[in-house]
C-alpha cells in the first residue's frame, strides 16, 4: 500500500479515514458463473476480490488466485462471504485495457475492487520455495479515501491448493474482527473515544492479529491526547503485524519527539522513508531532525537514494551539499572533498545556484581541506562572476603570495584596492608584495596612496617598517656607511608617511651610526691639509646626523630604552668634538 499521508497530520490520519467513509455496504449483484452456493449475496454480505497474485511465475500467480477463490466459494455461503467471480474480474480487466492474467499493484487492485463492488482485496505475492510454495499476503480495504491493510501470516504449502486452504482460513479469521472495527469507527464518528477503545479491544479478542482495530485505538488515543507512551505502545503493536504501517510509524515518531527522544523519533522517521522513499515531506522532516540532532551524515544515504531516483535534482543536490558541509564541520573524515565535489555538481546542474554565498562556502571548504589549488580556482571563478566583490581578489592575492607568484598577487591586490579603496588588507598585501620584490620606492608610493584613500597611518606605517627593518639589519651586519645611509633613508621615508616610535628608533639608530662614521673619517682627514674641505664636509655630516638622532631618539626610546640611552650618551660624548674640529679646520 502506498501512503501519501503527511507526517504532520499522521496523529489524526486514521480518524479522518473512518469518519469520511460510509458503512461498507454491498450492492445488489447479479449471479455469476460458476454460482457460489447459497444464492446471490445479500445486501450486507462482505465481498472479496481475489485477482491474479504477484509472482515470478505468472502461471503460478493465476493458479493460486483461482484456487483461493474457489476455496472461498466452496467453504462459504454467498450470504456469509462472497468471492467476486473470475468472469466479472476478467471482463472488467479487459474493458480497462488489461490482460486477464495481469497481476496488479495495490492501487490498481483497489480501483478494480471499486468497479466490481469488492469490499476486501487479497493482495499478495506467491513464489516457489524449497518445499513447495510460499504466499505473503494481506487484506486491503478502503475507508473513506484511504486504503488500509491487514497483514496475514506468511503461508508455506506444498502446492497452490494447500496455500488456498491456509489463505481461506486466515481470511476468515481476519474478518472476525471487522464487526468490532466498524463499531469502533462509528464510535469515533460520535466522539465516543472510550467506547471506541472498548469495541476495538473486542475486535482484538476476536482476531488477536487485528491491525485495523489497533489503528482505531490509536486514533482514539490521538484525539484524547493520550500520553506518548500509550501511543508508542499501541503503534508498536501495529508494527509487529505491519512493519510498514505509515499511520503507526508516524504516530510513534511524533510521540517520541514529544517525549524528547530525538534518536527514536529519527529511527521511526527513517522507517517511514524506507517504506515510502517518494514521500518528500517525510524526507524533509528526517533531514531537519538529523541536522538538529547533530548527525547530518546519517541523512546522506537518504539523499543519495533520492538522487539515484532523480539524477540532477538540484534541490536534493543542494540539500546534500549543505549536509556534507555540516558533517565536515563536525569532523567527518573526507567530507570536505565530498562537499566540494557536490557543490561543483550543483553549480553544473544549475548555474543560478553559484551565488556569492555559494563561492564563499566552497572557498571555505577548500581552505579547511588545505586545497590551495581549489581556493585559487574558486576565487578566480568568483572574481570573474562578481567583479565588484573585493574579497575574492583578496583571496587570490593571498593565495598567489603564499605560492610565490608575486606579480599575480600584486595585480590581484591592486584590483581589490580599486574596488574598495578603503580596504586595508588590499593595500597591505600590495605593500608586502612590493617589499618582497625589493621595490621599496613603489611600496612607499603605495603606502601614500593608501593613506590618501583613508587607511590608518598606524596600520600602513607598521607595514612600511617591513621595508626599513631589513635595511637596518643589513647595515648592522656590514657596518658599511652606504648601508647605514640606505637604512636612514628608508626609516625617514616611513617616518614622514606614518611616524611611530619604531620609525623614530630606526631613524635614531641609523643617523647616529652615520654620524659616528663621519666623525671617524674627520679624524683620518684632519692631519692632511689637502683634505681640509673633505674633512669639513664630514664634520657637517656628523653634526647634522647627531642632531637628527637627538631629535628622534627620545620618542624611539620607547622601543628599546637601553639602546636609546647609549645613543644619547654617544651623541653627548662625540658631539663635544665637533666644535673643536670646526675651529681647528676653520670650517665655514
Amino acid at each position: 500500500m502506498k501512503s501519501t499521508q503527511r507526517h504532520a497530520a499522521a496523529a489524526a490520519g486514521l480518524l479522518t479515514l473512518v469518519l469520511s467513509g460510509a458503512p461498507l455496504l454491498a450492492q445488489q449483484r447479479g449471479t455469476q458463473e460458476p454460482p457460489q452456493r447459497g444464492g446471490p449475496p445479500g445486501q450486507d454480505t462482505p465481498q472479496i476480490l481475489v485477482a491474479v497474485l504477484q509472482s515470478p511465475d505468472k502461471a503460478l500467480g493465476v493458479q493460486a488466485a483461482d484456487e483461493i477463490r474457489r476455496r472461498i466459494q466452496v467453504e462459504h455461503s454467498a450470504k456469509e462471504l462472497y468471492a467476486v467471480p473470475k468472469q466479472a474480474i476478467n471482463n472488467t480487466l479487459e474493458a480497462s485495457g488489461y490482460r486477464p492474467d495481469s497481476a496488479l499493484n495495490a492501487s490498481d487492485l483497489m480501483e478494480l475492487a471499486k468497479q466490481v463492488h469488492g469490499d476486501y482485496v487479497l493482495d499478495g505475492k506467491i513464489s516457489k520455495s524449497g518445499t513447495g510454495v510460499r504466499l505473503d499476503a494481506r487484506l486491503l480495504t478502503r475507508t473513506g479515501q484511504q486504503t488500509l491493510a491487514q497483514p496475514l501470516t506468511p503461508m508455506d504449502g506444498k502446492d497452490a491448493g494447500d496455500i488456498a486452504k491456509q489463505a481461506d482460513h486466515q481470511i476468515s479469521e481476519a474478518l472476525k474482527g471487522m464487526p468490532a472495527y466498524k463499531a469502533c469507527a462509528n464510535d469515533l464518528r460520535a466522539q465516543k473515544y472510550d467506547q471506541a477503545i472498548v469495541d476495538a479491544r473486542k475486535g482484538i479478542t476476536a482476531y488477536p492479529n487485528s491491525t485495523l482495530n489497533r489503528l482505531c485505538i490509536l486514533s482514539a488515543y490521538s484525539y484524547q491526547k493520550a500520553a506518548p507512551d500509550s501511543i508508542i505502545a499501541i503503534s508498536n503493536q501495529i508494527l509487529q503485524q505491519d512493519p510498514t504501517s505509515m499511520i503507526a510509524l508516524a504516530n510513534a515518531a511524533e510521540a517520541y519527539k514529544t517525549k524528547g527522544d530525538n534518536d527514536k523519533a529519527i529511527e521511526y522517521n527513517i522507517r517511514i522513508w524506507k517504506a515510502d522513499p517518494s514521500n518528500q515531506s517525510v524526507v524533509e522532516s528526517i533531514i531537519a531532525a538529523l541536522v538538529n540532532s547533530g548527525a547530518p551524515e546519517k541523512a546522506l544515504p537518504i539523499i543519495d537514494t533520492l538522487l539515484a531516483q532523480n539524477p540532477g535534482d538540484t534541490r536534493m543536490l543542494e540539500t546534500k551539499w549543505h549536509l556534507q558541509l555540516a558533517a565536515a564541520d563536525k569532523g567527518a573524515a573526507g567530507m570536505w572533498k565530498q562537499a566540494i565535489a557536490t557543490g561543483e555538481e550543483l553549480a553544473k546542474a544549475d548555474s543560478a545556484k553559484a551565488t556569492l554565498e555559494f563561492y564563499q562556502r566552497q572557498i571555505g571548504a577548500a581552505q579547511r581541506d588545505s586545497d590551495v589549488a581549489k581556493v585559487q580556482e574558486f576565487a578566480a571563478r568568483a572574481a570573474q562572476k562578481f567583479p565588484k566583490e573585493p574579497s575574492f581578489q583578496l583571496l587570490l592575492a593571498q593565495s598567489y603570495l603564499k605560492a610565490g607568484q608575486l606579480q599575480q598577487a600584486l595585480a590581484a591586490a591592486r584590483h581589490a584596492a580599486e574596488i574598495d579603496p578603503k580596504n586595508t588588507n588590499a593595500w597591505l598585501i600590495a605593500i608586502a608584495v612590493q617589499n618582497q620584490m625589493s621595490q621599496g620606492d613603489s611600496a612607499v608610493a603605495t603606502a601614500q596612496k593608501a593613506i590618501a584613500a583613508g587607511v590608518s597611518k598606524d596600520t600602513i606605517g607598521a607595514s612600511l617598517l617591513a621595508t626599513a627593518g631589513p635595511a637596518l639589519k643589513k647595515a648592522q651586519e656590514t657596518k658599511a656607511r652606504e648601508d647605514w645611509e640606505a637604512a636612514l633613508k628608508a626609516a625617514q621615508t616611513v617616518d614622514a608617511i606614518a611616524p611611530s616610535p619604531q620609525s623614530k628608533f630606526y631613524v635614531g639608530v641609523s643617523a647616529f651610526s652615520v654620524g659616528v662614521d663621519a666623525l671617524t673619517n674627520v679624524q683620518k682627514l684632519y692631519k692632511n691639509p689637502k683634505e681640509k674641505a673633505q674633512a669639513c664636509a664630514e664634520v657637517k655630516v656628523a653634526e647634522d646626523n647627531f642632531a637628527t638622532a637627538q631629535v628622534a631618539m627620545p620618542a624611539g626610546g620607547k622601543v628599546d630604552p637601553g639602546t636609546a640611552g647609549q645613543i644619547m650618551q654617544g651623541i653627548a660624548q662625540y658631539g663635544q668634538y665637533i666644535p673643536q674640529f670646526k675651529s681647528a679646520l676653520k670650517c665655514k
